[in-house]
């Protein structure tokens, strides 16, 4: 059988519900029992990936129809061309964009674009690393080329889809798929994207400095989120939605002792006016600052939670509701 010209790629992009930012080297190791609870979201970035191009060169097309192209000297600060020239040296691609996450919405849509396009260039070139070493890849090229430390919570969920708890251990991260009724999460679970767009790096490097200096403060912030990461992996599993619910209550109101920047004010409006209209928890996704919330609440509560979001505040859309099962995967 010959190599594939030209591949269909998607991979979907996360909502973390507990433990995030604990998954960034070394930080979660300082915790002990640390763990990072999220879900795949039904949003997808979509690619159409071939090796037609000319020599040396990675073609980028938004989905607007923007041309970008990209050189090996750009892979220390563009993450298309650190992951295409990372497998394939001698360039050639051609990266077509059919669907991506809202820009900068906090649920890990760049991580979700560097997997689907590593996977897409290793089926063409091929030779596709392993479920481990493409999360290692990816993760490594986006800490290069934002400059700060990165997790890898979110490439996992990108790779497998599903409810993950991703356990941090001495030598290796240990996952663990969740095994949650996709309809009772479907019931509970809606993300909203407020339309604010969000800095996760810049503020999560401000935040592990502080823990790396021994901030009292701090400490005991990422404490309190380790614990509730861990009640929240009880409670999933239990399908209990009260234990869920208070744990991710729990997280937000630790994480936001973090720093003022995880939550400014007109985010925190948002939260207000979801809790005020049947939301039993609400927290930022990602590092907070902006991007969506992800709110839980009781089956039925998602129409009306939603609308008050639109009505009182002007701005936003549902993002998603409930998991997405699958992770990447070729399309064609």
């Amino acid at each position: 059988m010959s190599d594939p010209v030209q591949v269909r790629v998607a991979a979907p992009c996360r909502a973390d519900l507990a433990g995030g930012t604990l998954d960034i080297w070394p930080l979660g190791l300082l915790h002990p029992e640390a763990v990072t609870v999220n879900m795949a979201l039904p949003v997808e970035v979509e690619l159409v990936v071939d090796l037609g191009g000319d020599a040396g060169v990675v073609r980028h097309v938004s989905p607007d129809g923007e041309i970008r192209l990209l050189g090996s000297e750009d892979t220390a600060r563009d993450l298309t061309a650190a992951v295409a020239f990372a497998l394939e040296p001698a360039g050639g691609v051609q990266v077509q964009v059919v669907g991506q996450a809202p820009y900068r919405s906090g649920i890990g849509g760049s991580s979700s674009y560097g997997l689907a396009l590593a996977r897409a260039v290793g089926e063409l070139v091929g030779s596709v690393p392993r479920e481990d070493e493409l999360v290692a890849l990816v993760r490594d090229l986006e800490a290069r080329v934002l400059g700060v430390p990165t997790g890898e919570q979110d490439h996992w969920a990108a790779m497998r889809g599903g409810v993950l708890a991703l356990h941090i251990e001495a030598g290796a991260n240990r996952l663990e798929v969740l095994e949650i009724d996709p309809e009772w999460l479907n019931e509970r679970v809606t993300v909203f994207y407020s339309g604010i767009r969000h800095r996760s790096g810049m503020v999560n490097w401000q935040v592990i400095r502080r823990r790396f200096d021994g901030d009292a403060a701090t400490i005991e912030a990422f404490d309190t989120i380790a614990d509730a990461a861990q009640r929240c992996r009880a409670g999933l599993m239990a399908h209990d939605e009260a234990a869920v619910a208070s744990a991710i209550r729990c997280d937000w109101k630790a994480r936001r002792c973090l720093a003022p920047e995880v939550s400014p004010v007109e985010f925190e409006e948002l939260v207000d006016i979801a809790s005020a209209n049947g939301a039993t928890a609400v927290k930022g996704c990602g590092a907070g600052g902006g991007g969506s919330i992800l709110i839980w609440h009781p089956p039925g509560a998602r129409e009306a939670i939603a609308s008050a979001l639109k009505d009182e505040s002007g701005r936003g859309w549902v993002l998603a509701a409930g998991a997405a099962v699958e992770g990447c995967r070729l399309l064609t």
